[in-house]
């Protein structure tokens, strides 16, 4: 009786941690992932499309915080050499990726110039996250 209970147990158990990590993407997700598919197929009224607006959101997020991205600053010496002497070799220090935006390109043009970046399928919200941040590596780098 009590392995019957104990192998219920586990298959509830299993079958709900297989529908938590799920990776299929809500309805707003797919209606973005299908905005930003078919602007990079043909581009038609870029101001009305969701994917537009995701993008914008994603760069003032993105941009603002400076998470995977120096927008054209260092730490400085000091600070570089404080962290080797703390740190040493133990970690990989992954050196983010120098944005450079030029002054006279606005956000709507950015937007535009990434869509075009785009290589599709756009199968999920994270696939478009690395298209877009390749695609701002290709325009904005400072190189």
């Amino acid at each position: 009786m009590k392995s019957s209970q104990l192998i219920i147990l586990l298959t509830l158990a299993f079958s709900f941690s297989l529908f938590a990590d799920s990776t299929v993407p809500t309805k707003g997700e797919r209606v973005v992932l299908e905005s930003c598919t078919s602007l990079n197929n043909a581009p038609k009224d870029l101001a009305a499309a969701p994917c537009v607006y995701y993008i914008q959101g994603f760069l003032a997020g993105s941009l603002t915080t400076e998470s995977n991205y120096i927008l054209h600053e260092t730490s400085g010496a000091f600070l570089d050499r404080a962290y080797r002497t703390r740190v040493g070799n133990r970690t990989s220090e992954e050196q983010p990726i120098q944005l450079c935006l030029p002054k006279d390109k606005n956000i709507e043009q950015l937007t535009e110039q990434l869509i075009g970046n785009f290589s599709p399928p756009i199968e999920s919200i994270k696939l478009l996250h690395t298209q877009i941040f390749d695609a701002l590596a290709v325009e904005l780098s400072c190189s």
